[in-house]
């Protein structure tokens, strides 16, 4: 594989009893976090080794799943799996009877090469390791477990005028900004700008729109707490208020890069008639995606890269990394503005990275398989991609890259040079089938007629044995019937009060409702058994080994995949 990092024996005499190991580092990117399988007794085609992680990158204290998913024997069984889960040299924890998983909390911020030791019957043994990254959470500019504290509800305020009020709703989509005071947990913003927020959700959502607030639209430089955007989002086609704050948990447990998100109960105060504030309901608020949401998780020397936020909308286009030429005027435009919505350096908007990574994708006939992924994998964490949608495919969000170009954020890391993808918009979480294919279908749905990065990884077979691999770990401590249902019922517990205090949310009881209160519990069930049958079906292909043997059809939309492909 890509990326190698060998042990070597080295004998010191044949008189001599013990045996000192030196650890070579080749090449290893941390961030990037793709096995390496190394051996211990040649020739290693004997027996092959994989080590995986999740999630491999968080905030202490963190609790890492591992597991040597993949690994097999060509001249026997595997007797045993060892891990060094410390970084500390020593294989001082034993999984076999656990079949190669294992569990250990990080309680110290470091970066720790995790190895496991996997040795057959016959005595071939090999070993593979992975890198875990943990950040002490004070190395975060935003103490974002303050802000979004989702233990509890706490309350936000919106201090606005009748003027004001009724111009944001003269005409909703045009997401007019007005000046607004805004009360959040108790302290109080002055002179933010509000608006309301969305596409599609803004002319079926009734009242409860959701909302955007800019603290330093008015006021420059104006911040709460180290943030100059608030976000609510008013859970549009769920009835539960569940899809988004646990498709967002979901995603942070893989170790994609994830906002953080936490429950409010949200109020409106009329600031110049004589009646009290009145109660609106419960919203997630969502952390954005900007320039300090990147820093934070890649570093603070980082965050001066090119964010791209991804947009389609129905014939007019999509962000599905097709390469159109060298000129973004001539990429898809969606809504009249380029499908790469450039977030970041905006003073002097320079898109040839995008474009460079589309022409790597999707501009290169390659000649063989190793061609494509060495290409690839200079310019973006495949693996990073892969945990991204290993999370999408397993709870069943299609609203996104593959399906729509929509809904996620495309982040060039100045440190590496790759791009990574980061998780959006999920409130269309748990919304197909339990027998949906395990790499998913043949694209397209909406405005995406070819989506390559998603049709050509798919066919190479290693980074399907990391998909594969990432899937097993999401099926087998998160996506589960043990812990799911309990995590899906606590948060209902927690904000079901919330539902019917004072007036009652707007979404379910008033004269302009979308569900009852009845469908908000009935929701949840439905969404627990989706659970409970998805991760079902994809342990048993996995238990099975059919992930091996299934290679996904080429998108029949693209006459020209890749000469590479015919070699499968």
């Amino acid at each position: 594989m890509k990326d190698k990092n060998a042990y070597r024996k080295i004998e010191v005499g044949s008189i001599i009893l013990f045996l000192c190991i030196t650890l070579l580092l080749l090449a290893l990117n941390p961030s990037q976090g793709v096995n390496a399988v190394s051996s211990e007794t040649l020739p290693s085609a004997k027996l092959e080794a994989y080590a995986y992680a999740m999630p491999h990158q968080g905030w202490a204290p963190m609790t890492v799943y591992f597991s040597a998913f993949g690994s097999q024997s060509q001249s026997g069984t595997i007797a045993s799996y060892e891990w060094d889960l410390d970084g500390n040299g020593l294989y001082d924890t034993d999984a076999s009877a656990d079949g190669g998983y294992a569990s250990y909390t990080y309680t110290k911020p470091g970066q720790y090469l995790v190895t496991v030791r996997v040795t057959d019957d016959v005595g071939n043994s090999s070993t593979a390791n992975t890198m875990v990254t943990v950040k002490h959470p004070s190395s975060s500019s935003v103490d974002y477990w303050t802000i979004f504290d989702d233990t509890q509800v706490q309350r936000v305020e919106l201090q606005i005028t009748k003027a004001n009020w009724d111009l944001m709703w003269e005409q909703p989509d045009s997401k007019k900004r007005v000046e607004a005071d805004f009360l959040i947990f108790g302290e109080l913003v002055e002179s933010v700008a509000v608006s309301m927020k969305g596409n599609g959700s803004l002319g079926g959502s009734g009242e409860k729109k959701s909302w955007k607030i800019d603290t330093d639209y008015f006021v420059d430089g104006q911040e709460y707490r180290n943030l100059k955007q608030l976000l609510f989002h008013n859970n549009f086609m769920d009835a539960s208020m569940l899809r988004e704050k646990m498709g967002y948990d979901m995603s942070a447990f893989a170790g994609v890069p994830a906002g953080h998100t936490a429950y409010v109960e949200f109020w409106i105060d009329i600031t110049d008639d004589e009646n009290p504030s009145e109660y609106w309901g419960v919203y997630t608020m969502v952390e954005r995606v900007d320039a300090k949401y990147v820093r934070n998780r890649f570093g603070n020397d980082n965050g001066t890269g090119n964010l791209y936020k991804a947009d389609a909308w129905f014939e007019q286009g999509a962000a599905d990394l097709v390469y159109y030429g060298e000129n973004i005027e001539d990429y898809p435009k969606p809504r009249g503005e380029v499908a790469y919505g450039l977030q970041t350096n905006t003073d002097a908007p320079d898109y040839s990275d995008i474009i460079n990574l589309c022409y790597v994708i999707d501009g290169v006939e390659y000649d063989s398989e190793a061609e494509f992924t060495q290409s690839l994998e200079k310019v973006l964490n495949v693996d990073g991609y892969l945990r991204y949608t290993a999370v999408l495919f397993t709870h069943l969000n299609l609203d996104t890259y593959q399906y729509t170009g929509n809904n996620f954020y495309l982040y060039h890391d100045p440190t590496t040079g790759k791009f990574e993808f980061l998780a959006w918009d999920l409130n269309s979480s748990w919304m197909s089938n339990a027998e949906y294919p395990l790499y998913g279908e043949s694209c397209c749905q909406g405005p995406v007629q070819w989506s390559p990065l998603f049709t050509k990884v798919f066919q190479v077979a290693r980074y399907r044995q990391d998909y594969a691999a990432y899937v097993d770990l999401l099926t087998r401590y998160w996506f589960n019937d043990s812990y799911f249902p309990a995590q899906a019922a606590a948060w209902q517990t927690m904000i079901s009060p919330y539902l019917a205090k004072e007036t009652g949310d707007k979404a379910y009881i008033g004269t302009d409702t979308l569900y009852s209160l009845d469908q908000f519990t009935n929701e949840r069930t439905g969404i627990v058994s989706l659970t409970s049958q998805r991760s079902q079906y994809l342990q048993s292909l996995l238990l099975s080994g059919q992930w091996r043997t299934i290679i996904p059809e080429a998108n029949v939309n693209k006459n020209t995949v890749g000469n590479f492909n015919e070699m499968h």
